[in-house]
């Protein structure tokens, strides 16, 4: 009789599991199926990348949009574009900017133009690409108060923008702050300080470089704030060192300047909407493609591209 109970019991344990196994087998089937989604074809858009400073001269970068899921391909045919028209107007009165391609340029003015922008002449031969600027005209020099308009056409994209030169805040003092958390007493961060003015809605933009040692101005992530939590007083920040893109760091050194590091720093005022785009660009870039981060739609000041 025991074995007799025993063998029944065997059997319908072993059914139940078949059960359950094929019940498990079908969610996982189910869980597993591949959905094709079909994305919308959309027109490439013109992306814009220009600068004006005091006392320098616009420099302006073109480069087009690409679909998510496009091949990659080679960068050059799509980065940096050439033949464009590209016009900046100072007081109403429009300039046409000069186009300058590194391929065209011999070793020596490409050395000079690569130390102007801060890029290893040996990366611009290597991938050559274009940009606009302006050597002799004296009314693109940039001056603070003035307004500067840009008008853009390539191909049958046509672009335009607007961004003022705000008034110059100084730097009052900055410092090498060691912080207890530093490896050593030989490293630390640098602080800014300065004074807002009274009138609500200055803006600003942080950068730093350190001499001999960083091809050019490096701006963090969370490199531009507003006055809306200062406005009319003497502020300070303290920065961490943001390593340029694609670098290798030394071990414990990250995020560290270092006694001996000689360290130039770009305290900058800057428009409400170049703020409002590096503020929403910086946004979606700290999420750094994290599903459960916030989503974020990125500003521009560019009418008609990005």
């Amino acid at each position: 009789m025991f074995t007799s109970r025993f063998s029944s019991y065997s059997f319908y344990a072993l059914l139940l599991s078949i059960l359950l196994l094929s019940g498990l087998s079908i969610m996982l089937e189910g869980c597993t199926k591949i959905v094709d989604v079909e994305l919308p074809d959309s027109e490439p858009l013109l992306v814009v990348e220009g600068t004006i400073r005091n006392g320098d001269t616009p420099i302006v970068f073109l480069s087009k949009t690409q679909g998510y899921f496009d091949p990659v391909g080679d960068l050059s045919e799509s980065l940096f574009l050439g033949g464009a028209e590209v016009t900046v107007s100072a007081n109403g009165v429009p300039y046409l900017l000069d186009e300058i391609c590194t391929q065209d340029l011999s070793p020596e003015i490409l050395e000079v133009f690569g130390t102007s922008l801060g890029i290893d002449p040996q990366v611009l031969a290597d991938n050559p690409f274009c940009a606009y600027t302006s050597f002799d005209e004296p009314a693109l020099i940039g001056v603070h108060g003035v307004t500067y308009d840009l008008h853009v056409l390539y191909d049958t994209l046509e672009v335009t923008s607007s961004s003022k030169i705000e008034n110059i805040v100084t730097i009052d003092s900055t410092a090498f702050v060691i912080p207890t958390t530093a490896p050593s007493d030989s490293m630390g961060f640098i602080s800014t300080s300065y004074t807002d003015p009274d009138t609500l809605g200055n803006c600003y933009r942080w950068a730093s470089r350190r001499v001999g040692v960083d091809p050019s101005f490096i701006y963090p992530l969370g490199s531009a704030w507003d006055d809306s939590f200062g406005n009319g007083t003497p502020l300070t920040f303290t920065f961490f060192r943001y390593a340029e893109d694609f670098s290798e760091e030394p071990e414990g050194e990250a995020g560290f300047w270092k006694t001996g590091d000689t360290v130039l720093v770009r305290f900058e005022s800057i428009d409400r909407s170049a703020f409002s785009a590096i503020m929403t660009f910086e946004a979606a870039a700290s999420a750094q493609g994290n599903p459960f981060a916030p989503p974020t739609n990125v500003k521009t000041n560019i009418e008609g591209g990005l």
